[in-house]
């Protein structure tokens, strides 16, 4: 049997830093009433959070923090449509003005990346 374990990945990470922020919230708040959804929320986040340590399925963790990491990911590429057929062009951003050629039908337009 396989015992490897996941360990603090970025989303872990991030689940804990929630939970740490939601502690000192609760912490702060005086009335015991309103306590306690901070409080019940920073302790599942951190039951949570050891929960996906602790997994032995290290696919699906590893599959959950790349899903989780793609979506703060900044695509290095902008994509414009071709006025001509209406193709999508691929260009990297940030190169300002460019001469965009369509690889389906040659058509060029400008456009700002």
């Amino acid at each position: 049997m396989d015992n490897r374990r996941n360990g603090l990945d970025a989303l872990s990470f991030t689940l804990v830093m929630i939970a740490l922020v939601l502690a000192v919230l609760t912490s702060v708040i005086d009335d015991d009433l309103i306590k306690l959804v901070p409080g019940a929320l920073s302790m599942a986040l951190i039951i949570l959070a050891l929960l996906r340590m602790l997994s032995t399925n290290t696919a699906r963790r590893r599959y959950e923090n790349d899903r989780f990491i793609s979506f703060f990911k900044k695509d290095p590429y902008k994509r414009f449509s071709c006025p001509r057929c209406k193709t999508l062009c691929r260009v990297p951003r940030g190169k300002g003005k460019i001469k965009i050629k369509c690889p389906s039908c040659g058509e060029e337009f400008i456009r700002r990346t």
